[in-house]
């Protein structure tokens, strides 16, 4: 059971850094600290919802899916960290609703497959150790809160690349 509540300590601290830094990386891209905390919340709120919806289907009690979704997940996290300033440096003078889309085009596969590792793991963990899911819960909501304060730190000592890649790295 150890591992699998790791599993969900590394999920809660990797989602939130990515979202954390992610609303920072596009905060001068957008305009506004308003408009990236929008733009980013909603758009990995409603990509990852759907990709909890859809796990079932996609990784359907597959291990072997659910590794592959996990290193996916870190892979589109590296290509975004790399592209993100380039890209948004070059369409920083695009009308708001251009950069909007755009934004919601770049973080939307990732959040889209970072939906689907909490549901698998829950049905792993009520599976083998159903007394343990209220541990998964708990663990994955306070590593989110610490995540967001490890995120700030991040940003501030190695960089927004730099966090969202540890993020990214959480997903392994």
């Amino acid at each position: 059971a150890w591992s699998l509540l790791s599993y969900f300590l590394f999920l809660g601290a990797g989602y939130i850094m990515i979202q954390v830094a992610l609303i920072q990386k596009f905060v001068l891209f957008l305009g506004h600290p308003t408009y990236a905390l929008t733009v980013i919340i909603f758009s990995m709120l409603l990509a990852s919802g759907l990709g909890s919806y859809f796990s079932r289907r996609l990784v359907s009690g597959s291990d072997r899916r659910l590794e592959y979704i996990l290193a996916s997940i870190t892979g589109l996290i590296i290509a975004l960290a790399l592209a993100a300033t380039p890209l948004t440096s070059y369409a920083v003078g695009l009308p708001l609703p251009l950069k909007v889309i755009m934004a919601v085009l770049l973080i939307t596969p990732a959040a889209f497959l970072m939906g689907m590792p909490f549901p698998s793991g829950l049905a792993r963990m009520e599976q083998r150790y159903h007394p343990s899911v209220r541990w998964a819960w708990s663990l994955n909501a306070a590593s989110s809160v610490l995540g967001s304060a490890s995120a700030v730190l991040l940003a501030i000592y190695l960089g927004l690349r730099d966090t969202l890649l540890v993020g990214g790295a959480m997903y392994l």
